[in-house]
């Protein structure tokens, strides 16, 4: 039998990541309208990205979002981040995992900075939150509208189409 107290704090949880997603993608929409060379750096990235996955319906996207966010999230919050925990102050954890995480992304160093500002979000709000289900839904609901909008609908982030040579 389900415990109604654990179901609302899972369905608040989806709802907190899915806001702070949504909030998320506005915060880089406005980097990408307004930031001068470094958003011109990322909207470099981004054509990479997009060129990638250009031929990917909305349902394929959804799941290469989904696997990234509980994939990458399990790994580097579940798994490193307390583990790092372990052995350095909570800082130095969620520091080291997130720098970690951006190597890993690696396409540039705007596209490094981004991604590690990134990851320390999730690595402090998985912290304060105790909820990896929370970080889970910010980061995939997060890859998801963004590739997306950058896939499908690319004019709304300045992003020439993928299509065009």
């Amino acid at each position: 039998m389900q415990i109604p107290g654990a179901h609302i704090e899972r369905l608040n949880a989806v709802a907190i990541g899915t806001l702070l997603a949504i909030v998320t993608f506005l915060l880089f929409a406005v980097i990408y309208r307004f930031g001068g060379k470094f958003a011109q750096s990322l909207l470099n990235d981004t054509r990479r990205v997009s060129g990638i996955f250009s031929s990917y319906s909305w349902m394929h996207l959804a799941c290469v979002a989904t696997l990234a966010g509980v994939g990458e999230e399990l790994l580097f919050r579940g798994f490193l981040q307390i583990w790092l925990s372990n052995h350095f102050t909570i800082t130095w954890a969620i520091l080291i995992a997130s720098i970690i995480f951006g190597l890993l992304h690696y396409l540039s160093h705007a596209y490094f900075i981004s991604v590690t500002l990134m990851s320390i979000a999730f690595g402090v709000a998985y912290y304060i939150t105790d909820s990896l289900l929370m970080v889970m839904v910010w980061h995939g609901v997060y890859d998801f509208i963004a590739l997306f909008v950058l896939i499908k609908y690319q004019g709304l982030m300045g992003v020439d189409s993928v299509n065009e040579s």
